[in-house]
């Protein structure tokens, strides 16, 4: 291809591009690639996928949200109004965005982008690292965090991501035939799949809302339990790979 054809498909390309961030934004809910999973009061849940080659249609983010990489995966985040910005999620890696703009997410490769996208319809405030660096240009404070977590999640793997003055978001991974104990408890977290496990059914003790005595979760990427009761309660991976969950606790404002 001449230099001068390149030039002419590039200013095509960009032609193209102009249009798609003109068109008007669709509400969050109305994005087909974003699938509702759940809805509360202090929480809305979405599973997402954006197949390779494909791209999201422009949608809006009212709210603050937070999302979960399921598996690696690399993208283009075209926000209204803003150059086009390459992003490089690391499967696991957690993402805080405050809300308030439109964008659509693109994926020019061969891997689609999955992720657990979770809507904080409540003013979130003051955001800060625990031991990932969801915040950018902010340090980490992993080591209190970590024993703090490991007091409420009681024998799993944790890794508290990040919390504001009104949430806590901590990865918990279960390995095969591990069991976790939610310790005794004023406030109940909320638990939220992250990864889709072929006949992944989770025991637990725990009461979960909405749901009979013996109920079995399953680890469906995004399905979300609402934990219940105070008393000391287990959940076990019989499964032969680990699970990972998103814990979500709720902080009580100071008085």
């Amino acid at each position: 291809m001449k230099r001068t054809d390149i030039a002419v498909f590039g200013l095509m390309l960009c032609g193209l591009a102009a249009p798609a961030l003109a068109q008007k934004a669709v509400p969050v809910t109305s994005e087909p690639h974003h699938h509702l999973v759940y809805t509360g009061d202090k929480i809305r849940v979405f599973r997402v996928e954006v197949p390779a080659h494909s791209a999201t249609l422009i949608h809006e983010h009212v709210t603050d949200y937070f999302w979960i990489a399921v598996g690696a995966s690399q993208f283009v985040n075209a926000a209204v109004g803003k150059p086009e910005a390459p992003v490089v999620a690391a499967d696991g890696s957690v993402h805080f965005t405050r809300g308030g703009f439109s964008h659509l997410a693109r994926v020019d490769g061969a891997v689609p982008f999955r992720n657990v996208t979770v809507e904080m319809p409540l003013a979130q405030t003051n955001p800060r690292n625990l031991c990932e660096a969801v915040i950018a240009d902010q340090p980490t404070d992993c080591d209190a965090a970590t024993k703090r977590a490991m007091a409420v999640f009681m024998g799993a793997g944790v890794r508290p991501a990040f919390e504001t003055d009104q949430e806590r978001v901590t990865v918990i991974t279960l390995l095969p035939n591990e069991q976790i104990e939610l310790a005794k408890r004023k406030r109940s977290p909320i638990l939220i799949a992250v990864d889709d496990v072929s006949g992944g059914v989770i025991h637990t003790t725990c009461p979960v809302a909405d749901q009979p005595k013996g109920f079995t979760m399953q680890a469906r990427s995004g399905n979300t339990y609402r934990v219940m009761g105070s008393s000391q309660c287990t959940i076990h991976n019989p499964n032969k790979v680990p699970v990972r969950f998103l814990g979500v606790e709720f902080i009580p404002a100071a008085k």
